[in-house]
């Protein structure tokens, strides 16, 4: 008597599961991922043959524009909070607990103190077409220079946060320039970091050929 043989259909594969993972993970990265500011200026660097790169955080940056405007930008929303909060204190800016943690997410700036309320309140949009004097310097006299006191400031900011367990290492300095800014511009932001101790820092260029890399001096 033959043998009878069962009737053999096609494996099936259940994906809800996969499906329900995939759509879990995707609304988890839509809700935390956070846009990167816009940058205050667009600088095109000059090129040069180095390939050292600069750390992916940590950074603080000071932008020279070819107007020869300073802006500043530095990475970490502890480190700014921080920041503003000894630098609201210090010079009576009125900023509110709003304001401050809108300075702590605002990406860079280039306003003298004075103006830092009115431009921390304005819309993005606003804020993108604003005409930005840069942050005043003064290399004849350190203690009158706001380039210099927010450098500091920052540095400061970034030690105690690094003291308490909120960032790994201090910032490296970073100074990016548009390959026409006067060199007198790029001068005074050298001469400000020098003046206040800081001797090691790097310059932003354009690897030849246009990849970006940066050059270290």
């Amino acid at each position: 008597m033959p043998k009878h043989k069962p009737k053999r259909g096609a494996p099936s594969i259940d994906m809800t599961a996969m499906t329900d993972v995939a759509f879990l993970l995707l609304t988890f990265f839509m809700l935390t991922a956070k846009a990167k500011p816009q940058e205050t200026v667009v600088v095109d660097t000059p090129s040069s043959i180095s390939e050292t790169k600069l750390p992916d955080a940590g950074t603080l940056t000071i932008t020279v524009s070819k107007e020869g405007q300073i802006f500043l930008d530095m990475a970490g929303s502890h480190t700014r909070m921080s920041l503003i909060d000894d630098v609201n204190s210090r010079y009576n800016l009125g900023l509110d607990d709003q304001e401050k943690l809108k300075f702590a997410n605002l990406g860079g700036f280039g306003v003298p103190r004075k103006q830092l309320k009115k431009y921390i309140d304005l819309s993005p949009t606003e804020r993108a077409s604003y005409k930005s004097e840069g942050i005043p310097v003064d290399t004849a006299d350190i203690n009158n220079s706001e380039l210099a006191d927010w450098i500091h400031n920052a540095r400061l900011a970034q030690f105690r946060m690094k003291q308490e367990g909120k960032v790994k290492d201090e910032y490296v300095m970073v100074v990016k320039a548009d390959k026409d800014t006067p060199y007198p511009a790029i001068e005074k932001v050298i001469n400000t970091l020098t003046d206040i101790n800081v001797n090691k820092f790097n310059l932003i260029t354009s690897l030849e050929g246009g990849a970006k890399k940066e050059g270290e001096e």
